[in-house]
């Protein structure tokens, strides 16, 4: 019986090219900006290569230097704030401190290629709290980081400007006149990873005091620093919250100058991150998922209706067949049936070709659908791969959207037209 529908199904697509086009063009379509919705959620949100635990990470990008005359000072986080009341967390896997996005001048002693690249300062927690997979080499360690030790992670990208190949380890290399020696190759970073994000990394120990201050006088409030937490599951989260709050209480109290570390209801998880519009304004998740909501509503409703008529009008031409179908002992739900499965492979031949046209778009207008907040002022590039956009979710939801369209533009003209008397189908001229 379904081979038949979908014989008769591809006839009728012959018999009006036309209106076929048209029709697979508009669910096309519709998929296509609905898949470009959910595409660019999903490459903010999941877990991919090295931002492999978005799921269970918190994070923590600035700090609030509150006074007692209300004045305040927002910055990223000083070395003091981490190493007093972060770093000794007891309900977090790891904590990891970043000193992100400084641009150096790489290349090799006595060469002449010299290159600009981007730079972070890492603990060894970072290894940890990011899932880097190393081409050659290794991390540094602890011992290195406490030590001050001068040796980088590059990317590919940078080890092949330099020596041509990316076997490099033990190799000399010079940041801003600076001497390193790398001890690690990873694939390049898509600026879309923007917490682990970075062409070199390097102890921040050894980047000087500007940036690492371990005998720092003062609040230490803000610096130069991110902290990224990790917690064991996603249920740790309110303890986790809970922990740094009170730290927080407790490096305050040691204050005596009237100021005051303010977390605005940080650590944020991926979502909270996300939906927060500046660092002293709270997250509005519900917000953001509401908008999102109402975008895909009107992109799916709009083309639904347009197609509903476009349904409507084949069905009244094929009023007779379904009559004498009735007339042969049809029920109205099998009638129903027989449109909707028909209606069904229009629907997905227009997801086939909207899922493709979603793919297009994104990887076309990559830098515009998916720019980040420090991608002008970075040397990286916004770059997509397949464990990013082939993901089981995206299929599931074009499959969803495919159905939810054939059920809007179909549902109720099948109803409708199955719902009328055997004489009148009969008689419908």
């Amino acid at each position: 019986m379904y081979k038949q529908y979908f014989k008769q199904a591809v006839r009728m697509l012959g018999e009006n090219p036309l209106l076929s086009v048209i029709s697979i063009l508009g669910t096309a379509l519709a998929i296509a900006m609905i898949m470009v919705i959910v595409i660019v959620y999903e490459v903010r949100n999941a877990n991919y290569e090295p931002e492999t635990n978005r799921d269970r990470m918190l994070y923590l990008k600035a700090g609030v230097d509150q006074n007692e005359t209300g004045g305040h000072d927002i910055a990223y986080l000083g070395y003091k704030v981490i190493h007093d009341a972060l770093y000794p967390l007891k309900s977090a896997e790891a904590v990891s401190a970043v000193c992100p996005y400084i641009t150096r001048l790489a290349s090799v002693p006595g060469g002449t290629n010299e290159f600009k690249c981007d730079v972070s300062g890492t603990d060894a927690a970072f290894w940890k709290v990011f899932g880097f997979r190393f081409v050659d080499g290794k991390p540094y360690v602890e011992a290195d980081v406490e030590s001050g030790l001068h040796k980088a992670v590059v990317t590919e990208e940078v080890a092949r400007r330099l020596y041509g190949s990316v076997d490099v380890v033990g190799k000399p290399l010079q940041l801003s006149f600076v001497n390193y020696t790398i001890c690690g190759v990873v694939p390049a970073v898509s600026l879309l990873a923007e917490s682990a994000y970075a062409s070199v990394w390097v102890p921040f120990t050894s980047m000087g005091t500007y940036h690492y201050q371990p005998e720092q006088e003062g609040r230490g409030i803000n610096g130069t620093f991110f902290c990224f937490i990790l917690a064991r599951s996603a249920d740790d989260f309110p303890a986790i919250k809970a922990e740094v709050a009170q730290r927080a209480k407790g490096f305050n109290a040691a204050l005596t100058d009237g100021h005051s570390w303010d977390l605005v209801n940080q650590p944020d998880t991926r979502l909270e991150q996300l939906s927060r519009p500046l660092i002293n304004v709270d997250p509005d998740v519900k917000g953001m998922v509401i908008r999102y909501a109402i975008i895909v509503l009107i992109m799916l409703l709009v083309p639904a209706i347009n197609l509903s008529g476009m349904t409507l009008s084949r069905m009244t031409k094929r009023m007779e067949e379904l009559g004498v179908r009735k007339a042969f002992g049809a029920t109205r739900r099998e009638l129903v049936r027989q449109i909707l499965y028909e209606n069904m492979v229009l629907t997905l031949l227009g997801g086939v070709v909207g899922l493709a046209l979603s793919y297009f778009a994104v990887a076309a207008l990559r830098d515009w659908l998916l720019s980040t907040q420090m991608g002008g002022y970075l040397n990286g590039a916004t770059l997509l791969n397949a464990e990013m956009l082939f993901s089981p979710a995206v299929f599931v939801c074009a499959f969803l959207f495919c159905l939810l369209m054939n059920l809007l533009s179909a549902g109720v003209p099948a109803w409708r037209t199955s719902g009328k008397n055997i004489t009148e189908s009969l008689n419908q001229q």
